[in-house]
């Protein structure tokens, strides 16, 4: 009874008017990979994207979205305009580099900057890179000891397969450019060598490390293992180099101070081990004893054996930073879904153990602090307290200043736990704004994947939704990390399901809140997120009445069927093998797109990537043709693809796509303003 008075509720919704869309035609393929499979769509795969008749089709798509969000541009532009206006709390502090005599500050855009003095006024040593048009990422940097070349990772198409450019910054010549590469990059301790890391060709797995010196590369290490990756990082203080390879729960390290791959200790399955060192102590972050932890090794040496001396104990904690400083070791972690902090001192004896937040916020240690400071730094936000940060005394476990920040919000949040189809409590975080008493529309958002936590981030345009009348809640379910890893366990994998009920779940409860308009649930989520939502769809058609989907994951089984795809053979252990027949049925009871049936669907708005390598455009959008094929509902059901962008979205273009998502899910509220 419950689910047909929602859904002549949703007949009585102001609603865009229909018309018919462009159609996807079938276009049969036969699925690649191990299980051969037609797929009614699959032939609008093109790993060229280059098809002029796909764009054309992309494009089509693009201009009939823009054409039924028409009547929306004003609520668009206004929603534009309130985030260009609304506080962003605290701004981030500036992180310097210190090295070769000064400091040294890389802007987003690509540009370089450089002081003398902590008072004088820096110079542009590097102007901007950034395009005025199309897609461009800075991920990484790394500056020569003597500070005369700098390396860039630069991605101009979105798809994370990254350039790197290595510049004479006197002259503004390029003395290199490596293609096809990860993020990472290092210099040698002497300066000589450029460490990067080389991606593979068809699936983008980081696996060979690469050494430039004088214009010519050596290939140093090469990880032969499909399901492993390889990255690099330098040790706290900074007197050593990393080489690391890992898979979803093991991993094996590497030194490079000789310029060789040393190894450290032979990979186990199921072993963690990261390690840092801090002048001579030697610490080691660790699962050995089955939560991570944090051990001591008397040396380098004894860092290869099994003999270290525990610290800090993981049991019952979700260990996530940790800080070495010369006379403290800092430990922030979850516990019950709060943030913490345990200060260590140089014996490894517990100091001090500081609570972060209570509820719907969230904390962590901000940046990376020198090794010879006396205190830490604090980031502090809440789902309605805009950022902040402050110092905490590494001695007394006191904080150096006081809040004093004003506390009076027209906002309220708080955390629920909610009982799941199962019995399980699912902690779920809530905002709204006090002062609207009438029943509130409600955007539910869902990740649940990996064992990211979600965090009740502070988010300057959740405000615009919550002004005009919803709730915004993130459902904190199962997969993800917000109760540790055993929360996550019991959400991949074959217990993949149980994310699904969680945020059916949630979405049941709530709507039975008093405060919610039950006819007026709305669903989010990108990425895996859009794989929850989108199956969360497929068993509960009426239970929203409309959903966002952001670059969703939604062909599950013909991309983990297809080793050759970027990330399949990595994330086995995630979302299961289908060569195994457990996970193979499990996926296939899942599945968003092999799970469409004859329903009445949601108006949805769904994004995808033309040059997204980790969740490839083709799903999204064969997802969105059967989904108009099976629908009894009317819609719309509007996709729309950034042709000059991946994962991420087009910073040129992002604000412009959030606002359109939110003015959609407005309109179908009924609101217009």
């Amino acid at each position: 009874m419950r689910r047909l008075l929602i859904l002549a509720s949703l007949l009585a919704i102001p609603a865009l008017a229909e018309e018919e869309a462009p159609l996807i035609p079938e276009r049969p393929a036969l699925m690649k990979g191990s299980i051969a499979r037609v797929d009614p769509y699959g032939g609008w795969r093109d790993d060229s994207r280059s098809s002029p008749e796909l764009l054309t089709l992309l494009r089509e798509q693009n201009r009939w979205t823009e054409q039924r969000l028409a009547d929306l541009q004003p609520l668009v532009k206004t929603l534009q305009g309130e985030w260009q206006r609304q506080a962003r709390g605290e701004p981030m502090p500036v992180a310097w580099l210190s090295q070769a005599g000064s400091q040294w500050r890389m802007g987003a855009d690509g540009s370089l900057w450089q002081r003398t003095d902590e008072q004088a006024e820096p110079r542009q040593r590097l102007a901007p890179r950034q395009p005025a048009e199309g897609y461009y990422e800075l991920a990484a940097w790394a500056l020569h000891p003597n500070g005369h070349w700098l390396a860039l990772a630069e991605d101009s198409r979105g798809d994370r397969d990254y350039r790197i450019t290595l510049l004479d910054l006197a002259s503004g010549k390029t003395l290199a450019t490596l293609p096809h590469r990860a993020s990472d990059l290092l210099w040698s301790l002497d300066g000589k060598t450029l460490y990067t890391v080389a991606n593979e060709r068809s699936t983008l797995r980081p696996w060979q490390l690469q050494a430039w010196q004088n214009g010519k590369e050596t290939l140093v290490y090469e990880e032969a293992d499909p399901a492993w990756l390889i990255g690099l990082y330098r040790t706290t203080d900074r007197r050593h180099l990393i080489l690391q390879s890992n898979n979803h729960n093991s991993s094996e390290q590497y030194l490079l101070d000789d310029g060789k791959a040393t190894l450290i200790k032979e990979r186990q399955r199921g072993l963690e081990y990261y390690l840092d060192t801090q002048d001579d102590r030697v610490l080691i972050k660790s699962n050995l004893d089955g939560d991570l932890g944090l051990y001591q090794a008397g040396n380098l040496t004894e860092a290869g054996s099994q003999t270290w001396r525990p610290l800090w104990s993981g049991k019952g904690h979700s260990l996530e930073k940790w800080r070495l400083f010369e006379h403290h070791t800092v430990l922030q972690y979850r516990k019950e879904g709060d943030d913490w902090l345990d200060v260590l001192d140089a014996d490894g004896k517990l100091r001090h153990s500081v609570p972060l937040t209570e509820g719907a916020g969230t904390a962590w240690i901000q940046g990376s602090q020198d090794p010879a400071d006396t205190g830490v730094l604090i980031r502090r936000q809440g789902m309605a307290e805009a950022p902040h940060q402050r110092w905490l005394s590494l001695d007394s476990g006191q904080w150096q200043d006081d809040d004093t920040r004003a506390v009076a919000s027209p906002y309220q949040s708080e955390r629920r736990w909610i009982v799941g189809k199962d019995g399980v409590k699912v902690p779920v975080s809530l905002v709204w704004r006090k002062d609207i008493t009438t029943p509130k529309a409600l955007l539910l958002y869902g990740y649940g994947a990996y064992g990211t936590p979600m965090r009740p981030y502070y988010q300057p345009r959740v405000l615009s939704l919550l002004d005009r009348g919803f709730v915004y809640a993130i459902a904190h379910v199962r997969g993800g990390g917000l109760l540790g890893d055993p929360w996550y366990r019991e959400g991949h994998g074959q217990q993949k399901q149980h994310s699904v009920d969680d945020f059916l779940a949630v979405a049941e409860s709530l709507s039975r809140d008093p405060a919610i308009d039950p006819a007026r649930l709305f669903a989010m989520g990108g990425s895996a997120g859009g794989l929850l939502v989108a199956a969360a769809l497929n068993q509960a058609p009426t239970r929203f009445a409309g959903a966002v989907l952001q670059v969703p994951f939604v062909d599950m089984l013909g991309t983990m069927t297809d080793p050759e795809l970027p990330l399949t053979r990595q994330e086995y252990a995630e979302w299961g093998n289908p060569a195994n027949t457990d996970d193979y049925a499990a996926m296939r009871r899942l599945s968003p797109y092999d799970n469409l049936h004859e329903a009445h669907y949601p108006p949805l708005y769904v994004t995808a990537g033309l040059h997204d390598s980790q969740v490839p455009y083709w799903e999204p959008l064969k997802w969105l043709a059967r989904l108009r094929a099976h629908s009894t509902g009317t819609g719309p059901y509007l996709l729309n693809t950034e042709l000059e962008g991946g994962h991420l979205a087009n910073p040129n273009t992002a604000t412009q796509r959030a606002a359109q998502e939110y003015a959609f899910l407005l309109d179908l509220a009924g609101v217009k303003h």
